[in-house]
């Protein structure tokens, strides 16, 4: 149930109830029972959300279910030693152990914040306001107290009145979101000023990547943007890699990008890959690059946030014997039967703003939308606009496409800034501040969409405070870890 309540438009109700009888199973188990099950029940949980990252690598997918489940296993562990102690501290305590370990998922090269059960209520705008002010973590919060007040419900040793109670609070935190979203969303959508336009090439992969096939992507887009230029500067966006090559490297390609933007008359913001030496290494890079209208290259930035067993393994630099290179030494099979292992990209140094002469925007490439912090920090400094790229292509029409889409579309709400999502097959669009589709385009269509956005000038809440309840959620869990954790050693060592 929980697995389902991510899947597109109609099952994000069932977030609000899908943990009761996990925690009726939980509550009754011991500590050391509660982690293995809690293991197996993360395992299947994130297998049925992130199924479809078999398609791009067969031990990336193992990878990333295994990290995921490993931090289910310490939740519910944690949770029935604190309701060992007390019930009711483990009602109290559920909720912030959920949230703080959701945030810790943003915390290292192991991350991977991709499953946040706030992101389940991404179809019901009106209850998702509410993360202008707490974050989607706040909303996670809510949705978890929900949870364990319905369990309540169930508990034959409650009275009738305290079951009630516990119904009504419920039922309150539900109506108070949905009223919240309802008086603050406009009534009346304010229409965009400043152009853009959206290319969507949707490139078979196979045909993509063929070697010396890098042409057929140049002159599709090419074409593409030819039917959106006039005399009007405005910002082209292309998809991430849209340009299959090294661009940093390659001068023919960036001529002729750069031809494209003259006869365009626009800024052209392409997704390609870079390279460059970093700590006296040769380090690849997906990167995304900005020509002016006069057809020159003018920025270029590197992508920070990698997805960890997909485009790099974390902590290389520190642990070599995980390398690509040393792997495949000495596990031949990878080159031998051609298996998709994993990117050797290199994170860049941090985020970067895009100038152009009337405002700034900051460009979330793939899964750098997954991060709340990281698009609040790229606001802080000063955009007015979220460009997100992607090329969501590798989970053809899969629930993963839906799910990386409203992560994007969640923070357009969160800061209240316009965005603008080009994926390479769609999901491509342009969304208000209030989570609002002003304009799109199919899945697998092939077309330049022109439409328009409103700059940013005011900051939220979240904006201008961060992800507080989020971060005392993270250090609530971490000081009970530490407790129990000494706790352990007085046993093992004094006693």
């Amino acid at each position: 149930m929980l697995s389902l309540s991510y899947y597109p438009e109609h099952f994000g109700f069932l977030a609000w109830f899908s943990l009761v009888r996990p925690l009726i199973i939980f509550s009754k188990l011991t500590s050391k029972e509660a982690f293995k099950t809690g293991l197996f029940y993360g395992f299947f949980l994130n297998l049925f959300l992130i199924y479809w990252i078999v398609m791009v690598t067969v031990p990336g997918l193992f990878g990333a279910v295994m990290l995921l489940a490993s931090y289910v296993a310490v939740l519910f562990w944690l949770f029935n030693k604190v309701y060992s102690v007390k019930p009711l501290y483990g009602f109290i305590m559920f909720p912030f152990l959920w949230v703080g370990l959701e945030y810790f998922r943003t915390l290292t090269e192991f991350s991977f914040p991709w499953s946040d059960i706030g992101y389940t209520q991404s179809y019901y705008l009106k209850v998702m306001q509410i993360v202008s002010v707490t974050s989607v973590h706040g909303l996670s919060l809510l949705i978890i107290i929900v949870n364990v007040l319905l369990w309540q419900l169930l508990r034959k040793e409650l009275t009738f009145e305290k079951k009630f109670t516990s119904f009504l609070v419920s039922v309150a935190i539900i109506g108070g979101l949905v009223s919240y979203g309802w008086i603050v969303i406009p009534k009346y959508p304010i229409p965009g000023k400043v152009d853009v336009v959206l290319l969507q090439g949707s490139v078979p992969l196979e045909v993509k990547w063929a070697k010396g096939n890098e042409w057929h992507s140049f002159k599709l887009y090419d074409s593409l943007a030819q039917t959106a230029s006039d005399t009007i500067p405005k910002l082209f966006v292309w998809p991430e890699t849209s340009a299959p090559t090294y661009l940093s490297h390659n001068a023919e390609y960036r001529k002729f990008i750069g031809q494209i933007a003259q006869r365009t008359g626009g800024y052209h913001l392409v997704g390609a890959l870079g390279a460059g030496y970093k700590a006296e290494k040769q380090r690849y890079f997906n990167s995304v690059y900005q020509f002016n209208p006069d057809g020159n290259l003018e920025q270029r930035y590197d992508k920070v946030k990698l997805v960890p067993y997909s485009e790099h393994v974390p902590y290389q630099d520190y642990f070599p014997f995980l390398q690509k290179d040393f792997v495949e030494k000495y596990l031949t099979f990878i080159k031998t039967y051609n298996v998709q292992w994993w990117s050797d990209f290199y994170p860049g140094d941090s985020i970067k703003l895009f100038e152009l002469p009337e405002y700034s925007y900051a460009v979330l490439i793939c899964f750098e939308s997954t991060f709340p912090e990281f698009s609040r920090e790229a606001i802080q400094k000063g955009a007015n606009l979220l460009v997100g790229i992607t090329n969501d292509t590798w989970f053809g029409p899969s629930v993963g496409i839906h799910m990386h889409s409203r992560i994007f579309l969640t923070r357009a709400i969160e800061n209240r800034s316009w965005g603008v999502r080009v994926a390479n097959s769609g999901l491509s669009y342009v969304v208000d501040g209030y989570g609002r589709i002003r304009d799109d385009l199919e899945l697998f269509e092939v077309a330049a969409l022109q439409s328009k956005v409103n700059l940013l000038y005011e900051k939220t809440i979240f904006t201008k405070y961060g992800d507080i309840i989020g971060y005392i959620s993270w250090l609530i869990t971490l000081l009970l870890c530490c407790i129990f954790l000494l706790q352990w050693l007085y046993r093992k060592i004094i006693k």
